[in-house]
């Protein structure tokens, strides 16, 4: 696998429901983004939605956020990535959206995403997977 992207996770605000049937909760994030074929930040309003389900292991995550930056051939452009996981599995199911001619393969490329915290920085990896 070849990773694609490398994004530095800020969490900026934690928002949590504890339910009787489990928990809820929003985390809220900005950072910034690093790769061979993109470089940018995260705009403002990424949300990662996180549920933890009382009488079972394990939950699920969703997190959606767009990208502001510049593709390889240095034109400004944006990514909308939503990234869905669950809390027991290696990799996340990253789906990318662009408007860059130059990125578009992203779009159909089959892709798989990993959660890292490295000396305290929590860093998203997307990496494109070859069929």
């Amino acid at each position: 696998m070849e990773e694609i992207l490398r994004l530095h996770i800020n969490v900026t605000e934690v928002i949590e429901v504890k339910g009787f049937g489990g928990t809820g909760r929003l985390i809220l994030f900005d950072g910034w983004v690093e790769g061979k074929y993109f470089n940018g930040k995260i705009a403002n309003g990424g949300v990662d939605t996180q549920k933890e389900f009382k009488d079972s292991p394990g939950g699920t995550l969703s997190a959606r956020y767009v990208v502001v930056g510049k593709d390889s051939t240095g034109k400004e452009c944006k990514l909308f990535i939503e990234n869905n996981g669950t809390f027991n599995e290696e990799y996340t199911t990253p789906k990318i959206y662009t408007d860059s001619e130059e990125l578009r393969w992203l779009e159909s490329a089959c892709l798989k995403g990993k959660i890292s915290n490295a000396d305290g920085e929590l860093i998203i990896l997307i990496y494109h997977q070859q069929v």
